[in-house]
């Protein structure tokens, strides 16, 4: 009867974990231009939407939101899926570390946008591995270079806010950053 009681426990589980898989979707925001009418340039903020972080790392169930990342990570096979996945994993981390920030937790922040930039570091391969399989790329390379633009812009304000060793590592994740511009950059050569 123990045997049957744990089966039917793990098939329950398992189901709920499809549907889950069924119902997860991916979005990206849009977007927005608008045209200047100033003759000299100044500078405008990014019109770049960032999406909602949900749990946020210091939450005590964030290790199951990291757990399903992986998994997705894992079961997307086509890279250009697997860039936009990553890219969107790259901004809720941003937004996420925005978010940490505003909280206090600014060490814990400067840390969550790093691991985002990691993500952001895998959109990019996967965005050159896609466009070596002949797929159109232009779409996914035009958003990795507005959420670059955004993370340079985000970092470097809450870089003039920072204290001590955080602004340090916000620094290195500013350059990480211009690196990763130019990688985007160099996709269409």
């Amino acid at each position: 009867m123990y045997v049957i009681n744990e089966m039917r426990k793990f098939f329950l589980v398992a189901i709920a974990f499809l549907i889950f898989l069924q119902t997860y979707k991916v979005s990206f925001a849009q977007e927005k231009i608008t045209p200047t009418s100033t003759p000299f340039p100044t500078p405008t903020p990014i019109e770049y939407q960032l999406p909602y972080p949900g749990l946020l790392p210091d939450h005590p169930l964030y290790f199951i939101k990291a757990v399903r990342d992986k998994i997705m990570d894992v079961l997307i096979s086509d890279p250009f899926k697997k860039a936009e996945f990553n890219l969107l994993s790259a901004d809720k981390r941003l937004n996420a570390g925005i978010f940490l920030f505003k909280n206090g937790k600014q060490q814990l922040a400067a840390d969550t946008i790093s691991k985002g930039e990691n993500y952001f570091e895998k959109a990019i391969d996967n965005a050159k591995e896609a466009k070596k399989q002949g797929k159109d790329v232009n779409g996914i390379i035009s958003r990795l270079l507005l959420s670059v633009k955004k993370q340079q812009a985000v970092i470097k304000d809450l870089e003039n806010k920072a204290s001590g060793k955080v602004t340090q590592s916000l620094n290195l994740s500013l350059q990480r950053a211009t690196d990763l511009e130019k990688q985007v950059n160099t996709i269409n050569l």
